[in-house]
């Protein structure tokens, strides 16, 4: 557990802070070079919580979307070497949603390109793109549109398409 000290002027700054992406970047890079694997911050009415994977040692961040790519493809190919099947999870606390135009983005069963958008999460009103790290089928589905979803929840299962 992390403790941070703090002067009584510092306290009254946290307690009249918003949640916003820079603050979030600043605390996913606060967890990511310290020692410490989980934060849990309360901001009004939000509650986040920063963790390490400390399986693979990653951290995912709310980066552009191009480093998030990166992230996905090196725990993929890392799940790869185990097993044909390879999670989604979630980068972000946020509601999920998998419509567009009242018709879902993907299905159980739907082959699926590598870099095909599987949903959004609305986070802090930024629609943030979850992407396929890999092509495939999708084999389950655990979430549903509109249900919030906390950072690393896995939303998909994909099978790995062969050759991949």
């Amino acid at each position: 557990m992390l403790y941070l000290q703090r002067r009584k002027s510092d306290l009254k700054a946290v307690k009249d802070m918003e949640l916003n992406m820079e603050l979030l970047q600043e605390l996913v890079n606060l967890v990511k070079q310290s020692q410490i694997s989980e934060l849990t911050i309360r901001v009004g009415d939000w509650r986040v919580t920063i963790r390490k994977n400390p399986q693979t040692n990653l951290v995912s961040t709310t980066a552009p979307l191009s480093r998030s790519e990166e992230r996905l493809t090196s725990v993929s190919e890392q799940k790869q070497e185990t097993s044909p099947y390879v999670p989604v999870v979630s980068n972000w606390v946020g509601i999920v949603r998998r419509t567009k135009d009242g018709k879902p983005l993907v299905q159980v069963g739907d082959n699926i390109k590598r870099g095909q958008t599987l949903c959004w999460v609305d986070a802090l009103g930024v629609h943030n793109e979850v992407r396929a790290p890999v092509a495939g089928r999708v084999v389950e589905i655990f979430v549903e549109d509109g249900q919030a979803v906390e950072f690393g929840q896995q939303l998909m299962l994909l099978e790995v398409a062969g050759g991949e």
